[in-house]
């Protein structure tokens, strides 16, 4: 705000640089004018902080349970293909079996 009211950049100079939307600097710059400007966060910006924190909490958590649920997930493919094998060299012996007696 000071560069502004200073004359050293413009107002749409400002935006563009700090990526901020025009209406956001001239609603700073009448706020700084009128001496009601504060520097720290506002208690909206402060409940958005905090929910944002919230927010990435839950979302690491989700990824860790997603992780899990991945392994489970293989783990279970690993033991349906093991029971598959098995099974097939339970028919397999029977088979073999079958064949050997029917010669005798």
């Amino acid at each position: 705000m000071r560069e502004i009211e200073s004359g050293v950049i413009t107002a749409a100079e400002a935006s563009r640089v700090h990526g901020i939307a025009s209406s956001v600097i001239f609603r700073w710059q009448n706020k700084y004018r009128e001496g009601t400007l504060t520097e720290g966060p506002t208690g909206r910006e402060k409940m958005l902080e905090k929910e944002n924190r919230e927010l990435k909490e839950k979302l690491g958590e989700l990824y860790m349970q997603i992780e899990v649920l991945k392994k489970i997930q293989n783990i279970n493919i690993v033991k349906c293909i093991a029971i598959k094998i098995y099974l097939s060299l339970v028919l397999l012996h029977m088979y073999i079996s079958h064949c050997l007696h029917k010669q005798y």
